[in-house]
């Protein structure tokens, strides 16, 4: 089993609505791509304090971070320094529990991607990230 097999998920409909619920964000069975629809760098405080105070299941943990991480992108579009603070914040959370997050780490890096042009806000700060944990894959 290679590397992007064994670490490769999902946010899933059932850790989309129940955080929903407890984050009063719009949700239903249909949606795609919900962390990117709800993202809101606004909340990135609270969001970052529930997944470390109230999370235990791995697919919400996934789930939230996934929104967290969009969330991320948004404000660096932003550039708000209040940002950049809690960011430090999520990168240990992405670094220690790199493999939870491989997918979110991979995806959000464009490690192919050369051109700065082409890629999201948030991807140099989560190629550091990847150049962190790399090892751990191979």
């Amino acid at each position: 089993m290679n590397i992007e097999d064994q670490y490769t998920r999902y946010p899933n409909g059932i850790s989309e609505k129940k955080l929903s619920n407890r984050l009063g964000l719009y949700w239903e069975e249909s949606i795609q791509d919900w962390e990117f629809i709800v993202a809101d760098s606004e909340r990135l405080s609270d969001f970052l304090k529930i997944y470390q105070t109230e999370l235990d299941n791995d697919n919400d943990k996934f789930t939230l971070m996934s929104l967290i991480v969009s969330s991320f992108d948004d404000g660096f579009s932003e550039e708000d320094i209040e940002i950049k603070e809690l960011w430090e914040v999520c990168r240990i959370i992405l670094e220690k529990e790199c493999f939870l997050h491989f997918s979110i780490i991979k995806y959000w890096s464009l490690l192919e991607e050369k051109d700065a042009k082409n890629i999201f806000s948030i991807t140099p700060y989560i190629r550091k990230v990847w150049d962190k944990v790399e090892m751990n894959f191979f």
